[in-house]
């Protein structure tokens, strides 16, 4: 990994003084959260962005590279010579490369955005009448980021649900050469992606630590946002689809995340640790480092009295214990445990109010994503 990022952080002296600048939420400081001094005019952010480059998101690439390559290497064994013992050994890796794609899942800015990695890898659900058409027909364009026929989703379908047995599923290989060279396809895709962006953030890295306004497309403003839509998408494409809040009290188990390996539960409460980390500058072992937390700490930021950064890691844990109380996978849970499930969508819709407005207001950083229809859908 050291091929594609510089681990170096550059020491920095003095205080870089931000020139102030018109506060783009008119209500950050008169209303209920207020920090002081505000909008960051003394913050010095170059020792912020470096800690974020060098230590949360080039060791969490790092990771995941890691992770597919063994399965990469994994599906290309299966592929070639389809067994149990090789299904077994590939789903492995596709369980643990799925858990740490939720640790890197948040960085859709630069190469990463430019590249559709996102799309690339975590489109779902999947079409899988779609999917399993591309297949037969020997369509291997995976160009288009609007596409649900590729990715971790493909995976999941092909390697649990393409058969009722793991039997049939090697058999749906054996019979089908035209499956076996699709997920190669689809395999390819992900791994040049992966490798492209890795290789670009080599040179965006010093371009992300110089950029130290806070306006749009400045490097705090596209962390921030793709903090809130990463945290949304959670919210909503992991949690509120497939609960039924969003359809009339009507549940959509299908719609889930890794539907077919019941994995869904598992991945929620990795990519909720993950946003708490990040929140926190965490890097991949825990450790504390400069993060978003400690700038509303500086900047003394309060909620109703209470600091900011209390109030969000208070409903953090609010929602971890939530998902702690959800039995087995999302599918069986939203129909089985519908008001648990109601109440965590709930508590995670009540951290939305307090990283996408208050956070946002105290730092005046604009939130610039098209999100969902409403914060409370």
């Amino acid at each position: 990994m050291k091929q594609h990022f510089s681990r170096h952080i550059q020491n920095t002296k003095g205080v870089l003084f931000i020139a102030s600048f018109l506060c783009l939420f008119s209500a950050s400081c008169t209303d209920e959260t207020s920090s002081s001094p505000s909008c960051l005019n003394e913050y010095d952010l170059s020792p912020l962005l470096a800690n974020y480059a060098d230590q949360v998101i080039a060791p969490r690439y790092a990771d995941f590279e890691k992770e597919f390559s063994q399965l990469y290497t994994g599906g290309s064994v299966f592929l070639t010579s389809p067994s149990i013992e090789n299904l077994q050994s590939l789903r492995s890796s596709f369980i643990s490369s799925y858990q740490s794609w939720q640790y890197v899942a948040p960085f859709d800015f630069g190469p990463a955005e430019k590249h559709f990695l996102l799309s690339t890898f975590n489109n779902f659900p999947l079409n899988e009448g779609k999917a399993y058409a591309d297949a037969i027909e020997k369509n291997l364009n995976f160009s288009s980021p609007d596409d649900y026929n590729k990715g971790l989703p493909l995976l999941d379908y092909f390697l649990y649900g393409i058969g009722s047995t793991d039997q049939a599923i090697i058999d749906s290989f054996t019979t089908n050469p035209l499956l076996a060279e699709y997920t190669q396809a689809v395999l390819d895709d992900m791994k040049d992606k992966l490798t492209i962006v890795l290789d670009e953030w080599g040179e965006y890295r010093n371009t992300f630590i110089a950029n130290t306004g806070t306006q749009d497309g400045e490097s705090l403003s596209l962390l921030i946002n793709a903090f809130n839509k990463d945290y949304e998408f959670i919210k909503r494409n992991k949690v509120g689809v497939s609960s039924g809040v969003l359809s009339l009290g009507f549940t959509n188990p299908k719609e889930i995340e890794a539907f077919h390996s019941e994995l869904s539960t598992l991945l929620i409460k990795e990519a909720i640790q993950s946003s708490r980390y990040l929140f926190k500058g965490n890097t991949t072992n825990a450790d504390n480092g400069e993060g978003i937390e400690e700038v509303l700490r500086t900047l003394n930021a309060k909620k109703n009295g209470i600091n900011l950064a209390d109030v969000i890691l208070e409903q953090y844990l609010k929602i971890e214990d939530h998902l702690e109380r959800v039995n087995g996978p999302l599918s069986l849970a939203v129909d089985d445990d519908k008001e648990d499930i109601i109440d965590l969508y709930n508590s995670m819709s009540e951290q939305v109010i307090y990283i996408k407005s208050d956070l946002p207001s105290v730092l005046c950083v604009p939130i610039t994503y098209v999100d969902n229809p409403s914060d409370s859908d």
